[in-house]
């Protein structure tokens, strides 16, 4: 019986490169670029992303990151979440609604992060924001805020490029105290949106009331707050690459990298979500794994995540060295 001979990769990758319609579209590229690319061509941004992907495994990285921020995420919360009571009690009296607010804020949870993981991030906050803790106030808080840091602080490292033109160095000092920075930049950020998503509930159902909007009207409402919202996910994603990522020049607030992340990150929860619901449809999830298949989901959906970041700055990365090289050639001619 005849052998069948089957081609290489090396073959394969040749024929596929040699289709008409890939010539054309490897020419288009070559001389086309995007907004926010800064004149720099598709394809010497995608030829360095995938290049930078080869070199330094993404999966890895994303790895690494993913396990850093799940150790920082309860003295996160720790953090974020301790002045809560205070701020409760100081406000109900204005806003008698935010009685509720641990069950609107179990709500908005669960349409972040899906299932019992949800479930588990909200146990943690409900003990803490139930009463005022003093003694969280004090060394315990300040601990907090350190290892809260360590998740920032491996991203940034995952952030470091050895090209001296586009990329500079910082001192552990430097990286910390920015860590820091960060970290509560971004928490405050989470609180913002979880008082707007509350309270942005609150004045729908107001105007609702006393303007009587149709049901259209009440859906443009709707539409531009979870607009606003997602904007604020967009400048917190935006704010870890500016300032994040040690370059001369830093990565400007509407970028593309910043775009992608966010794009992914929606999309990527979304999917998780519906997948994880349909998962434990016959639970057989929870009987299999028990209480550590939360840990594992939890786990699961911050790998996504930070391998989503990572691709988003590899993409910024890609535009900013490839501009700098590009003006370097320039100068020289």
């Amino acid at each position: 019986m005849r052998r069948i001979k089957w081609p290489t990769a090396d073959e394969v990758q040749k024929w596929f490169l040699n289709l008409p319609v890939v010539k054309q579209l490897l020419a288009w590229s070559k001389v086309t670029s995007l907004p926010g690319f800064f004149k720099v061509p598709i394809y010497d941004v995608v030829i360095f992303v995938f290049n930078e992907i080869r070199r330094f495994d993404l999966f890895t990285r994303a790895n690494s990151i993913a396990f850093s921020f799940f150790l920082s995420l309860f003295p996160s919360l720790l953090m974020l979440f301790t002045f809560t009571p205070f701020l409760l009690d100081f406000f109900s009296g204005i806003v008698p609604e935010l009685a509720n607010f641990n069950t609107i804020l179990k709500e908005e949870i669960n349409r972040v992060m899906p299932g019992q993981a949800g479930d588990m991030v909200f146990d943690f906050i409900h003990e803490i924001t139930t009463e005022p803790r003093i003694g969280l106030l004090s060394t315990g808080f300040i601990l907090a805020i350190y290892f809260a840091s360590n998740g920032m602080l491996a991203m940034m490292q995952s952030f470091q490029k050895s090209y001296r033109d586009t990329f500079k160095q910082r001192g552990a000092l430097k990286k910390r105290a920015i860590a820091i920075m960060l970290t509560g930049l971004v928490g405050f950020l989470v609180i913002f949106s979880v008082v707007f998503i509350i309270l942005g509930g609150l004045f729908i159902n107001w105007i609702a009331a006393v303007v009587h909007l149709t049901k259209l009207g009440i859906l443009a409402i709707t539409l531009l707050r979870w607009l606003a919202i997602i904007m604020v996910f967009y400048f917190s994603i935006a704010a870890l690459y500016r300032y994040g990522s040690a370059t001369y020049r830093r990565f400007p607030v509407f970028s593309a990298g910043t775009t992608l992340a966010t794009v992914l990150s929606m999309l990527s929860s979304i999917a998780f979500s519906f997948y994880i619901d349909e998962f434990n449809r016959y639970d057989s999830y929870s009987k299999f794994y028990g209480s550590i298949g939360t840990l594992i989901i939890m786990m699961l959906w911050i790998q996504l995540n930070s391998l989503i970041l990572l691709i988003g700055f590899e993409l910024n990365a890609a535009i900013a060295v490839n501009r700098d090289l590009k003006a370097k050639i320039e100068d020289d001619l």
